[in-house]
This record gives structure tokens, sequence and C-alpha cells, in this order.
């Protein structure tokens, strides 16, 4: 879910501030690129131009350690009849850079020194960023690149969701202008056996050029680990007050516990934090449901100022007045059997109140699930559904949340739901600005602790979101205050900037 802030400074702001050093480095040095092949498209490791002046090797080096500094030479754009090139590709990639694009759940295949073996790739979403000189002849009107992956079970290609302009540089055929692109990538995850995964460059459409082009830098904006969630409902007390939304049967079971914890959550409205049992909710469904809507009901939580300030912080707990908020819900829940047939289940969260007009039928959907390792006592996989969530201003009287389902599902057994937490924080705001020379700094304050943020700008508020221009992507919130610092030209005109905010 996207959250906004927006500031203008009567100022445009056109660069970014190069800032390789926040990023994992993956090829960068002479070294690096003498481990690319470009197959007959043409594609050398050179020393005659350096962008960036690093000279430790990246790892997507095996063998580590330092090297010249470097750049990899690509034949002239659009040199083949289509204009298309995918043939210029990387070695294998290292456990690290698997690691680095794929997360810390990935199992990458064992090193080179003991023999490849098999690794799987969990879903996974994150930025890549490319410097290169745009190849004579060619604008970004006519030229498009980005990076292809492939694994021994799929093929794709990334392509750049927009382009930072880094300024005119100097190379042996005389002066370029130097961008990065912003590279979103997603990784669908792959449970068969991966025994060897690669990237590699891709251009698309370009036109004819004389002179060859050069890439330097490619490089992974950290993936964000999300931070502790605080407990919402994990024990049987906690889980208790839940009711039957749909003629199913809803009940408190002190027989399992994902977590074998007996302190109560924040959503306990009697006792929160006090021991209670360890416990779960464990939910039947009734014969006739399939389909999409609400199983649970939770308490009403709008007197239980703990659970509210843990899921909508800095909101004002004595006039139950929200405030715009944003973050994630965690759930442990037992995949359901489906003896009875289907094949698709999806569990969510929906949050009723005044704000949001009692809308009981607009639930909050995972952007992932993962499997945990381990069944709960019917025998059924256990898995966590990550569930990004908004609170809207205004106030919160009734706030009630319930548990959702999607599915074709027709089970014949129970399957539980367990360890309910939350990590939210108040929606992004501008709080001031600085300007020395050509180097603007934007202060703010919100956002959540180790999410990232894309900072966007327009000079026309009339444009909708989607057209305004990305200045700088992948950032990331450190804390409950943050600066960003771009380059700007102090002649231009009045610009406006607005963050967007990932949980």
């Amino acid at each position: 879910m996207k959250k906004l802030a927006l500031f203008s400074i009567g100022i445009l702001a056109f660069a970014l501030v190069s800032a390789h050093a926040q990023n994992t480095i993956f090829y960068t040095t002479f070294n690096d690129w003498t481990n690319w092949d470009g197959g007959g498209d043409g594609a050398t490791a050179v020393t005659t131009f350096d962008y960036d002046g690093v000279t430790v090797n990246g790892i997507g080096n095996p063998t580590g350690g330092t090297s010249l500094g470097g750049s990899l030479q690509l034949a002239p754009a659009g040199q083949n009849s289509t204009g298309w090139n995918v043939d210029v590709y990387g070695p294998g990639l290292t456990a690290a850079e698997i690691i680095a694009l794929d997360g810390p759940d990935a199992a990458p295949p064992w090193s080179a020194a003991s023999g490849y073996g098999p690794g799987t790739m969990v879903p996974q979403s994150g930025t890549l960023l490319m410097d290169f000189t745009m190849p004579d002849g060619n604008t970004l009107s006519t030229f498009s690149t980005g990076i292809w992956f492939q694994d021994n079970n799929m093929w794709t290609v990334w392509g750049a969701s927009s382009y930072v302009d880094l300024g005119p540089v100097t190379t042996p055929n005389g002066t370029a202008e130097m961008y990065q692109a912003i590279i979103p990538y997603n990784i669908s995850g792959d449970t068969n056996a991966i025994t060897f995964t690669q990237i590699g460059i891709w251009q698309g459409g370009a036109a004819p050029g004389q002179y060859p082009w050069y890439v330097d830098n490619i490089s992974v904006v950290p993936i964000v680990t999300p931070p502790p969630g605080q407990p919402l409902f994990i024990t049987y007390d906690d889980f208790e007050p839940f009711t039957s939304s749909g003629g199913d049967l809803v009940q408190a079971d002190n027989t399992w516990s994902a977590t074998g914890d007996d302190t109560n959550g924040l959503g306990n409205t009697t006792a929160p934090g006090a021991i209670g049992t360890a416990g779960s909710l464990l939910l039947y469904w009734s014969s006739a449901e399939t389909g999409w809507g609400d199983i649970a009901t939770g308490p009403n939580e709008q007197n239980n100022g703990e659970f509210m300030q843990a899921i909508d912080p800095g909101c004002d707990t004595n006039s139950a007045v929200s405030v715009a908020a944003y973050g994630n819900i965690y759930m442990d829940f037992s995949m359901p059997d489906n003896s009875g047939g289907g094949n698709y289940f999806q569990v969510g969260i929906e949050l009723s109140y005044a704000a949001n007009g009692y809308n009981g039928y607009a639930p909050f959907w995972p952007s992932g699930t993962k499997d945990l390792g381990y069944q709960d006592d019917n025998g059924y996989e256990v898995y966590q559904a990550t569930i990004p969530y908004t609170i809207n201003a205004g106030n919160y009287y009734g706030f009630q949340p319930s548990i959702f389902v999607n599915s074709n599902y027709q089970p014949t057994n129970g399957f539980h739901i367990d360890n309910i937490s939350v990590s939210a924080s108040q929606a992004p705001l501008f709080t001031g600005v600085s300007l020395n020379g050509s180097s603007l700094t934007l202060q703010g304050t919100g956002g959540l602790a180790g999410g990232t943020f894309t900072l966007l700008e327009t000079s026309n508020l009339l444009l909708p979101l989607s057209q305004w221009t990305v200045v700088s992507s992948g950032n990331v919130f450190t804390g409950p205050n943050w600066t960003i610092t771009i380059t700007i030209n102090p002649a231009s005109p009045a610009t406006f900037y607005s963050i967007q905010a990932l949980p």
C-alpha cells in the first residue's frame, strides 16, 4: 500500500546524487567485467572508461579482492536487424548475489568449491540499479535497457521503470550522457531444484549507433527485513472473544499454539500483556463455505489504547481520532485441508471503523506468504502471511478487526490462525528543507523503519501521480526522522515533491 507526502520548494531537482555506497555492488571493476560474455553482440571488459572509480570487486566476482577500475564496453546499439539485444550475459550468480537478490530465505546452489547442488528461490521483489552511457544516436525516447534473469526453470526480463540523468562523461569516443537505470524486479519463487542462476543486460528497440557504449556498476538496493511486530493476538485468552461471521465454527483452542507464548497480546481487551494460556484460533468451515468473505470477527478495540497505538501510531486515544498510518500485519495460519475439493486459499484482514465508513468488504490481502517449515496438530503446513494495510485519518469509532478468506476450498477439517502481530508507522511527512548551492536536502518524519520510499517530482500538480518523475527510489526509512539529498538547478521553476512509501 502506498502512502504519500507532498511538498513544494519552488525549485526543480533534476539529478540524483549517486549513492553507490549504500547499495550492494554486483559488478563494477575490470576483473568483474572479464567474467561477462557478449556472445555474438560484443561485450568486452575495458579500463579505458571507468565511471565510479571503485576498485573493490563486487560480490558477483567469485574471487573477491581488488582490481583496476573499469567497465563493460558493448557493441554499438541497434546493431542487429531488430534493434533488440539479449545476448550480453554474465557468469552464474554467486551465492552472495542470490541472497542479495532473493533475501535470506533463498537457498542458493552450493559454492563452486564443493560442487553445485540444487537450491530454491522464494518470492521476492526489489530494485536493481545499472549505470550506463547513452548510446550515440539515441535518447530516452528511442532507447531502453534492463536486466534479464534466468535459472534452469525460467527466463524473464526486468525492464527499467525510470532513468536518472547523472550528467555528461568523457568516453574514448567523446562526450556521452551517463544515466542510472532504476530496474524493479520480481522473483516469483520456485521450489523446484535450481542448479544455476544468471543475469544479463537487455537492450530494447535502439536506433543504430556508430560507437560502443558502456555499463559500469550493477548493484541492488538492500532488501529490508521487516522489524519485529508487536503482538496483537497470540494466546487462547486473546482469541476467546472472536466470533463466527458466516455460520462457521470459530473457537479458541488451547491444544495447539504456533509459538507456545502465554503472554497476552495487545488485542486482548481484558488483560493485555498479562499471563494467559498458550493457544490459537481454530476454524471449521460450514459445508457450503467457498468463495470470498468474512469468516471470524475480533473484539471491538475502540477503547483499547495499547492496541490502537500499535496499529495506528500517534492516534488520539482520548478522542478516538485516527491519523494516517500504514504498516504490515503478520498472521500465521495452517493451510486448510482441501480433500473436499479446491486448490486456492488466501487469508486477509479487514478493519472496520468510522473513518473508513465501517467498510466490511474492503479487506487487505497478503503481499506474500512464507512457509514456516512446520505443521499444526492436524498435520497441515503452517505459513505466515504478510499483509500491508493503511489507516484513514478521521475517527476510529467502532474499530474492529476481522479475518477474511478468498478461496475455492471445501475444507473438511479445522485449521488454525495464530500469532497475529503488527509493524506500523504514521504516514511520512515533509518537515523542512535546506539548500546549499545546488544541493537540496529534504527532511521528514514518519515512515516505517526499514521500509523503502521513492521520491517523485512534478512542476504541474494537475498531472496524475503516475506521470510524476521518479527522482530517487529504494531509499530506506532509518528512524523517526529522515533526510534525502538531491542535486537541483536553482534557476528552474517551482516543483512539487511527493514521497511514495511501502512497508
